[in-house]
């Protein structure tokens, strides 16, 4: 495998665990992702029109890169176990309440097979929330987290059309976690429409990918009673990006902490808004992450952003003549200020 395809391989099979951005060259007209548990069923993969320009099969066993085959060892499913394409390249699988006790070796998808590993992630956010601790293990930028929209993140391209994966039996669901939406020889238009059918049905946003794992009930609870998850997700993406750069010690604005005095943690506009900027800052530095860019700022500059976010709760904190300066910066750059996202933007 040449460098370009497995930089391709390896964009998809990313995209494939988190759930997230569509992969680049991938047509939205055909799924973009599907990933085999067994090599049988690709023939009826490939017949049921799932697959076209831009998509990539994964497979166990002998593949065909020039037709969109990828030909994989190990496991996707499995806890503690390797995904492995070619010989340089090597994804482990790891259940998250067992993450607090691993070490990272490389890179690593961290999924919720069951309720105790559903239990673990909401500890983990709720003590983000009012303690301003966010878990080592999941801002390490070799960590991704499986299935974010189930859990609270923004739903985004998440769907059939982004990825499927295809169990022993012949089962189709968006993960190995998932519920089932059809089997081998379904088209794409069968399994939207069941897709959308399951989720009609939950008061949360994406009820399949954790069907199996996660009672459904009990997920829906857990996600209406912390609307905060989807910025939480939000500031462990940007803490793993700063973490890359060698940035650490960092507190995040409404996790427990604030930069401007007088401002409470756990007030304010901002703290339900996952799209909105974020405020970051340590000893050193402060910063504002904003539509997918990092701006390094002074201390007086993040406090007035911080401030604009929150809303009527932060009136009068920061004078007007720093928050018009703030505006314009951002007027300037593009990245909006406001303080609501529509449903599923990222």
């Amino acid at each position: 495998m040449d460098t370009e395809a497995r930089r391709r391989a390896k964009e998809h099979i990313m995209s494939w665990g988190s759930g997230g951005r569509r992969p680049s060259g991938a047509t939205g007209t055909t799924v973009a992702t599907v990933v085999l548990a067994d090599a049988r069923h690709l023939d009826a993969v490939l017949a049921s029109g799932l697959t076209g320009p831009g998509t990539l099969v994964f497979t166990p066993g002998p593949g065909d890169l020039a037709a969109g085959i990828v030909p994989y060892g190990g496991s996707l499913s499995e806890p503690g176990e390797d995904f492995a394409l070619g010989e340089d390249f090597y994804l482990q699988t790891q259940d998250y309440a067992s993450s607090a006790f691993m070490s990272v070796l490389g890179p690593t998808v961290l999924r919720v097979f069951g309720p105790s590993d559903f239990s673990a992630f909401l500890a983990d956010a709720d003590r983000a929330f009012t303690e301003g601790v966010f878990p080592e293990y999941l801002i390490t930028p070799a960590v991704l987290l499986a299935d974010t929209a189930a859990l609270g993140g923004p739903r985004g391209n998440d769907g059939p059309a982004l990825r499927l994966y295809v169990d022993t039996e012949g089962r189709i669901s968006l993960s190995p976690t998932g519920s089932p939406l059809g089997t081998v020889g379904d088209d794409l238009p069968a399994l939207l429409a069941r897709y959308e059918h399951v989720n009609a049905a939950s008061e949360a946003p994406c009820a399949v990918s954790l069907g199996a794992a996660v009672p459904e009930e009990a997920r829906t609870a857990a996600l209406q009673v912390r609307p905060f998850l989807g910025r939480y997700h939000a500031a462990v993406k940007a803490l793993r990006a700063l973490t890359a750069q060698d940035i650490g010690g960092l507190k995040v604005s409404g996790f427990g902490h604030r930069v401007t005095p007088g401002l409470a943690a756990d007030a304010g506009d901002d703290l339900t808004g996952p799209g909105v900027p974020l405020v970051l800052w340590n000893a050193e530095q402060s910063y504002v992450v904003a539509g997918g860019r990092v701006f390094a700022v002074d201390r007086a500059f993040a406090g007035a952003v911080e401030c604009l976010l929150a809303g009527p709760v932060a009136e009068g904190l920061t004078p007007g003549h720093v928050l018009d300066q703030v505006r314009a910066f951002f007027t300037e750059r593009g990245p909006s200020l406001q303080t609501r996202t529509p449903v599923g933007a990222r």
